[in-house]
């Protein structure tokens, strides 16, 4: 009857002996660091050798193990992204207007010329503007783009097998003269290294927050100038009056009372020019003048994510996960199977 007890790789597991039996005196042990016997039968068995050729070759065996097992991975990685963004802006402004308008005139001439009144009326009309300023501003937007970095990490796992090598020596039979029964296991020689295989199976990266720079933008897109009202200072009329004719009796002449040879002729000369209405006319706006952009706040928009950067691997434990196996010069030893504690 055949027995198996489980074992591990040397580095994961508590000793414990794996005891088999065969057929015959062929019987083998092993303990998970690689201490036991294997009879010289089961070495026969698999190498396919007579009791001759085992005795030749006894001292030049090689004894390894070999045990399915992965290992947990982490990694650093980094991101690279890039963030759209809308700025608000208002700009100030200035602009100088002319106003043009006309203001009646009126002119009262009166005198006495050897004792007869004479009285002249006449209206007219002269041109005249006035400068003023007025405060403004209009609202612009503007796009911009910042870049920015998070870092994060991401686990994964690798499979491969845990390898040993052990050391042996040969159990001779003390009755029989080069005689022997089988092998003793003395033990992981080459410890249980780990050798991975070609590629790993990583989860998705999970990522802190973007840390980023400031944003570059463009120029302001803008609307148009919302003025408010001009501030006019006072009209500047010109000399030159436009007159119509003189309101006068029939046959009388105003010249009468300025001639300078009247001069002795005439009393109570009066000559008064009244200003009168002023009539509004069109204000011509003039050039704008911009003044400074007040930036606003920015509105923040869809980040785009780029490249991934792998960075450091960290190795982690490793965990057996599969049998056991025995070998000998490479041929497997099957009674030596066992399923993986």
């Amino acid at each position: 009857m055949r027995r198996i007890t489980k074992i591990a790789a040397a580095t994961a597991l508590a000793a414990t002996a794996l005891v088999c039996s065969t057929t015959g005196a062929s019987a083998y042990t092993m303990t998970d660091s690689g201490v036991g016997f294997v009879g010289k039968g089961e070495v026969q068995t698999v190498m396919g050798w007579n009791n001759q050729k085992l005795q030749q070759n006894a001292a030049a065996l090689s004894f390894t193990t070999t045990q399915a097992a992965s290992q947990s991975l982490s990694q650093d990685v980094s991101q690279a992204g890039t963030q759209a963004g809308t700025q608000a802006g208002t700009q100030s402004a200035s602009q100088v207007g002319v106003q043009s308008a006309t203001q009646s005139v009126s002119q009262d001439l009166t005198c006495t010329i050897e004792n007869k009144n004479k009285t002249f009326h006449r209206e007219g009309e002269r041109d005249g503007s006035r400068v003023g300023t007025r405060d403004g501003s209009r609202v612009g937007t503007r796009e911009g783009v910042r870049d920015g970095e998070r870092d994060g990490q991401r686990t994964g796992t690798r499979v491969g097998v845990l390898n040993g090598t052990l050391g042996y020596s040969v159990d001779y039979d003390a009755r029989k003269s080069n005689q022997f029964t089988g092998f003793f296991l003395k033990g992981l020689t080459n410890g249980s290294g780990f050798v991975a295989g070609a590629s790993a199976e990583w989860n998705a990266p999970t990522f802190d927050a973007y840390e980023f720079g400031a944003y570059a933008f463009g120029g302001y897109n803008f609307g148009g100038y919302d003025f408010g009202a001009y501030s006019f200072a006072e009209y500047s009329f010109g000399s030159t009056v436009t007159w119509g004719e003189w309101d006068a009796e029939p046959g009388e002449n105003p010249d009468d009372c300025l001639r300078a040879e009247n001069a002795g002729k005439v009393t109570a000369l009066s000559n008064v020019i009244t200003n009168g209405a002023i009539t509004e006319g069109a204000v011509t706006d003039g050039a704008i003048v911009a003044g400074a952009v007040t930036d606003g706040a920015v509105t923040d928009g869809a980040i785009t994510d780029g490249a991934v950067t792998d960075g450091a691997t960290t190795t982690g434990a490793v965990v057996p996960s599969g049998s056991v196996s025995l070998f000998v010069n490479g041929k497997l030893l099957p009674n030596v199977t066992v399923p993986v504690l």
